[in-house]
């Protein structure tokens, strides 16, 4: 007991020491965000009850589970095959998935999916990729019954949601947008490529844009506007190096901006303005999570599969600092004015402040 609370204060005297000396390597300012280190918890220790606290997810290499504001791991979970998880429900599957078990946070089963395919689940939305690839089904959250589904010809290669709306990218370069009920809206091309592939995509929280990366030879990043009868290119940028993987596509959570990985930097569309800029940034962008404080924005990068970067903007774009460290996993979750920075076996509070 006396070596792990020794082993947790000296990981938090590590990480204070670290973000003093990247606010005090700062240049001076009037004010300044802030993040104060406030516990750090191991996710091996004995799982407790959560009380009346609300759940967090994580996700550390095969463990996954949830815990709370104050550092009570509830559940750690281990992932035998692949998982899907999010604040409002998760589910452990296999190689061959049928009719997936899905579970609420405090582990009680909350419906079984009434279909064949791997399920994917974000925020309360559940969506199942039938067996092929390239079928997705839109799956009610309460009964587990396919409410929708769309067909296609080509693997999905791209895919993402919000309260709105859906968007999936194809092998193809096709793009096809979907409305909160799955109901088809718009299928569009970017084309332009020798090769045609969605390599990410998002949709914004209003439903009302849509944006991919898109193409090799030459790739491109582009801006859709729905306009009712047509889908509007609002912004279209020809990238000067071509990404082959999976690429990260989000809009900011009160749509105003757009980010998008790109070789060596943080993409920024301004979707007002249309006006576009670069942040420098090592590696692949893994995941972005926005605080209030400040519309700050947490960046989470990768480079040379162990070393991790976070990088914190100000004013969505401005980009103030950032840390790094060494890990075989990692994760960042922003949750009103508390980041959490997960490393290896442990999670970190970070509280965000303006001073």
């Amino acid at each position: 007991m006396k070596s792990r609370t020794k082993h947790t204060l000296q990981t938090l005297a590590c990480i204070a020491v670290a973000l003093s000396y990247f606010f005090l390597s700062r240049s001076p300012l009037q004010t300044e965000l802030r993040l104060r280190p406030e516990w750090t918890c191991d996710i091996s220790k004995t799982p407790e009850e959560a009380g009346s606290e609300a759940l967090l997810p994580f996700r550390l290499g095969k463990r996954a589970g949830y815990f709370t504001h104050s550092g009570k791991i509830v559940a750690n979970l281990d992932i035998p095959y692949k998982a899907t998880f999010s604040k409002n429900f998760f589910a452990l599957y296999g190689q061959n998935a049928d009719k997936t078990k899905v579970f609420s946070p405090n582990q009680k089963e909350a419906f079984e999916i009434k279909a064949a395919g791997f399920p994917y689940i974000q925020d309360d939305r559940v969506f199942v990729f039938a067996p092929g690839g390239s079928s997705v089904l839109f799956v009610n959250n309460a009964s587990g019954s396919v409410e929708s589904s769309w067909d296609y010809s080509a693997p999905i290669t791209a895919f993402n949601s919000s309260p709105k709306g859906s968007v999936a990218g194809y092998a193809d370069g096709q793009m096809a947008v979907f409305d909160q009920y799955g109901k088809l809206r718009a299928e569009v091309a970017p084309g332009g490529s020798d090769c045609s592939v969605i390599l990410g995509a998002d949709i914004s929280q209003d439903g009302k844009l849509f944006a991919c990366v898109s193409g090799l030879d030459p790739q491109r990043f582009v801006l859709y506007r729905d306009e009712g009868n047509y889908k509007k290119v609002i912004y279209h940028e020809f990238l000067s190096v071509n990404l082959t993987r999976q690429t990260k596509v989000h809009f900011s959570g009160n749509d105003r901006y757009v980010y998008f990985d790109s070789i060596d930097a943080l993409g920024v569309v301004d979707t007002k303005s249309a006006h576009a800029m670069r942040i420098p940034l090592k590696g692949t962008i893994l995941d972005i999570q926005e605080s209030p404080v400040d519309q700050s924005v947490f960046v989470l990068s990768r480079y040379a599969n162990s070393y991790y970067t976070i990088t914190i903007l100000e004013g969505w774009t401005k980009k103030i600092g950032q840390f790094s460290f060494e890990a075989s996993a990692a994760f960042i979750l922003a949750d009103g004015n508390n980041v959490y920075v997960g490393k290896d076996s442990k999670i970190s509070r970070l509280a965000i402040s303006k001073s």
